[in-house]
C-alpha cells in the first residue's frame, strides 16, 4: 500500500476514535443515550448529534466537533484520488461513492463487529474500502496451525477456536454479534454467521492467515450451559441467571468453583419485562399480582380493573434461563406454580409477537424482545414503588425484575481463546455492542431516576446538584463483601471519574428493613468498603454516608428484595 493510501487509512481509524469520544462526551454533557451504531452508520443522526454538540457550548465537545469535521474533509479529499479511486473505477466504472458513509460503514464492521449482511447491501466502492481496511488490520493473535503461503488455498480449521453453549437469551443475537466483533478485532476477514445443524445453533467463521477459523454457538437454554460444561462439550457457558448451588456443586471437581471472580463473568444486564397487548389498559402490576395471573388465580383482566377479557398465558420453555428467572423471581417468591393452561414457546421473538397480537395475552421476556408489545411497570410489593424497566433502572438493578447475564469459564484447563474472548467482552466498545443488541451495557450513564421525595431529606440536600451513576455496588449475602459485578465496577467508576474530572464522588450506603437494628452502622460500613477501594484507585470520595433502611426499592419479604435494598449508590457532583 502506498504512503498516500496508508494516510487515508489513518484518517479512517482516527475518525472512528473521534466519533467514539463524541458519543461518550455527548452522553455526559447532553444526558442522553446515544447508540454507537447510529453515530457510525446513520449520517443524518450523526449530523444532528454534531449540531447539538456545538449548541451545548461545552468547550471539549465543540473542539471535538471541529476535529471531526476537519477529518471528514480530509477523507473526502483523499477519497477523490490515489489508489482508492483508481481501484474503485476498475471494480465498478461509473459508480458513485459517498465517501464518509462508506468509510464509517466499513469501519463499523471492522472495529465494532457488525455483520456485513446486517445492513443494506454495499456498492463496489464500499466493498473496496471494507477490504482495504480489513487487509491492513493488525495481524491476528490467534494461532493458526493450518496457515501456509499467502497464496495457498484457504483451509478450514477442523476444530472450533472455542464453543459457547447455553442461554437462548444470550445466544440468539448477542453472542454471535460479540463473536463477530472479536474475530474482526483479531484481524479476521470475511466474517459471517451461518445457521447450525439444529435450530438455535450458529457457526461464526472468519479467515485468518489463510485458514477459516470458526466458533460454535448453541443456544438451547441456560441449564444446558452447566450440563455441557460438566460433560466437556463446551468451553464457555452462557446463562441468563446465576449458577444454581446444585450446578456449582456438581461442577466443582471437574471445573472448580464457577461462582467466584475469574470464572463468573457478568457480560451485561437485562430486564425481565412483563408484556401485554398494546390495547391492554393495565399499566402497573405487583409481583404478587403477576404470580396470581400466571398461576391461574386471576383469569380475567376485569379483576384488575381492566377490560372483560380472559387472560391468555405465554411463557418460555423449561430450558430457558428467562423461565428460570421468572420462576425464581415471581412464582417461587409467592409460592406459586405455573398454570397448566400456559402456552410454552422456545423463541423469545415468537413469544413477544404472539402476545402483541392477542388482546388478552400476557407474557414475560427479555428487554430486547419487547418489540411491538406493551411493557408493564412492576412493583416489588403492593406498597412499594412501581418501576418501569429502562436502561438506567435495569443497569442499577433497581427494577425488581432486572437480571444479570453471565459467561462461565472453568478454572481447570480453560480454553485460552475463550478467556481472551471474555476479556474482549468486558471492554467499553464490546459493551456498546451489548447495548446496540438491546440489552443493558455496563458502560456508565448518569441520571436522576426517581422523584425528589423518594430519598431522605439529608440525602436530598447533599445531592440536589448531583447526578446518579448507573451503577449500584452490591454485596454477597448480608455482608459487606463486594460481589462479582461490584469488583469489576470499581474500575469502571474510577475510569469514569478520571475522564470527567473534576466531578467528585458521593457514596450512600443502604440496608434492608431486616437489618434495621444495625442499619446505620452496616450501611456505613458498606459505603466505606467502596470508598477504600476507590481510594486505592486514586479516587477520593467527597461524601460517604450510611442511610440505613431509608429509600427501600423493594419489599424485604424475599431474599431478592433484600438484595435489591442492600446497596451503595454512587452520585457525582
Amino acid at each position: 500500500m502506498s504512503p498516500k493510501a496508508n494516510k487515508h487509512l489513518h484518517y479512517n481509524v482516527t475518525l472512528v476514535d473521534k466519533l467514539w469520544n463524541l458519543k461518550r462526551l455527548c452522553e455526559v454533557h447532553l444526558q442522553m443515550h446515544i447508540p454507537l451504531n447510529m453515530v457510525l452508520k446513520d449520517e443524518e443522526y450523526r449530523t444532528e448529534l454534531l449540531r447539538k454538540a456545538l449548541e451545548s457550548e461545552q468547550q471539549d465537545l465543540v473542539a471535538l466537533v471541529w476535529e471531526i469535521r476537519k477529518m471528514e474533509g480530509a477523507i473526502l479529499t483523499a477519497a477523490r484520488g490515489g489508489e482508492a479511486a483508481n481501484a474503485r473505477k476498475k471494480a465498478n466504472k461509473g459508480f458513485r461513492l459517498h465517501s464518509l458513509t462508506a468509510v464509517v460503514f466499513s469501519l463499523v464492521l471492522v472495529m465494532s463487529g457488525y455483520m456485513l449482511r446486517s445492513f443494506l447491501p454495499m456498492d463496489a466502492g464500499e466493498v473496496f474500502v471494507l477490504k482495504m481496511v480489513q487487509n491492513t488490520t493488525v495481524q491476528s493473535k490467534l494461532k493458526n496451525k493450518n496457515a501456509t503461503h499467502a497464496n495457498s488455498p484457504v483451509v478450514r480449521a477442523e476444530q472450533p477456536l472455542f464453543r459457547l453453549h447455553g442461554s437462548n437469551t444470550v445466544g440468539e443475537k448477542l453472542a454471535p454479534r460479540l463473536v463477530e466483533a472479536y474475530l474482526m478485532s483479531q484481524g479476521a476477514t470475511n466474517v459471517h454467521t451461518d445457521d447450525g445443524v439444529k435450530a438455535n445453533e450458529k457457526i461464526i467463521s472468519g479467515e485468518i492467515n489463510g485458514s477459516v477459523e470458526f466458533i460454535e454457538v448453541q443456544a438451547h437454554g441456560s441449564g444446558t450451559a452447566f450440563v455441557d460444561l460438566l460433560n466437556g462439550s463446551t468451553d464457555l457457558g452462557m446463562s441468563s441467571r446465576r449458577i444454581k448451588e446444585q450446578e456449582r456443586s456438581d461442577l466443582i471437581v471437574k471445573a472448580g468453583d464457577l461462582s467466584v471472580p475469574g470464572s463468573e463473568h457478568i457480560i451485561g444486564l437485562d430486564g425481565l419485562a412483563i408484556i401485554v397487548a398494546p390495547s391492554n389498559d393495565i399499566a402497573t402490576l405487583s409481583i404478587e399480582q403477576v404470580a396470581d395471573i400466571f398461576s391461574g388465580i386471576i383469569i380475567n383482566w376485569s379483576t384488575l380493573g381492566g377490560k372483560n377479557i380472559p387472560i391468555k398465558l405465554y411463557a418460555r420453555d423449561e430450558k430457558s434461563g428467562t423461565w428460570d428467572t421468572f420462576k425464581s423471581m415471581v412464582l417461587d417468591s409467592q409460592k406459586a406454580i405455573l398454570s397448566m393452561t400456559t402456552t410454552r414457546i422456545e423463541s423469545s421473538t415468537e413469544l413477544s409477537d404472539t402476545v402483541a397480537r392477542e388482546p388478552g395475552a400476557i407474557g414475560f421476556i427479555g428487554l430486547p424482545y419487547v418489540r411491538h408489545a406493551k411493557v408493564i411497570a412492576v412493583a416489588s410489593a403492593a406498597n412499594t414503588k412501581a418501576i418501569m424497566p429502562t436502561h438506567f433502572t435495569v443497569s442499577t438493578e433497581d427494577y425488581p425484575l432486572a437480571r444479570r447475564l453471565y459467561f462461565y469459564t472453568p478454572q481447570a484447563s480453560p480454553n485460552i481463546e475463550a478467556l481472551e474472548f471474555v476479556s474482549f467482552v468486558a471492554t467499553e466498545r464490546a459493551q456498546s455492542i451489548v447495548e446496540d443488541v438491546g440489552f443493558v451495557s455496563q458502560n456508565i450513564k448518569v441520571s436522576k431516576p426517581f422523584d425528589n421525595d423518594f430519598y431522605p431529606a439529608e440525602m436530598l440536600e447533599l445531592t440536589k446538584h448531583s447526578q446518579r451513576l448507573s451503577i449500584n455496588f452490591r454485596f454477597n449475602g448480608g455482608s459487606d463483601e463486594l460481589d462479582t459485578k461490584a469488583l469489576s465496577d470499581l474500575d469502571r467508576v474510577a475510569k469514569y471519574v478520571e475522564a470527567n474530572a473534576p466531578r467528585r464522588v458521593q457514596l450512600f450506603g443502604f440496608t434492608d428493613s431486616d437489618e434495621e437494628g444495625k442499619g446505620k452502622e452496616l450501611s456505613m460500613r458498606r459505603a466505606v468498603v467502596v470508598e477504600q477501594q476507590l481510594i486505592q484507585r486514586g479516587i477520593y470520595p467527597l461524601v460517604t454516608k450510611g442511610m440505613g433502611g431509608a429509600a427501600p426499592l423493594a419489599s424485604s419479604a424475599t431474599d431478592a428484595g433484600k438484595n435489591i435494598n442492600r446497596r451503595v449508590e454512587v452520585w457525582v457532583l
